[in-house]
């Protein structure tokens, strides 16, 4: 079975949770040195995801309000047309 490789995205994901994990993880440690090691860990881990974002290829998604806008003008239209139709009660 071949696995897929990993897109740089998802591996900066990872690199980020990582990262998280291991802020959590300073909370535990009572000596201020595994707690500032940690720390830089943390930091070293979101700095290679912010790398990985910057390199991976931007996914462009297509416009969602430009459909939301066009069934609302049709939905507007609708009771004017039905307006044009109906007799005038003013004669």
């Amino acid at each position: 079975m071949q696995q897929q490789p990993i897109n740089e995205n998802q591996f900066a994901r990872e690199k980020r949770g990582s990262a998280r994990r291991a802020r959590r993880l300073t909370q535990t440690q009572f000596l201020d040195a595994d707690r500032a090691r940690l720390t830089q860990f943390a930091d070293e881990l979101g700095k290679e995801a912010e790398g990985l974002e910057r390199r991976a290829p931007a996914i462009s998604m297509p416009p969602v309000a430009a459909p939301a806008q066009r069934e609302q003008q049709q939905v507007q239209e609708q009771p004017l047309a039905e307006q044009s139709k109906a007799p005038k009660a003013s004669d």
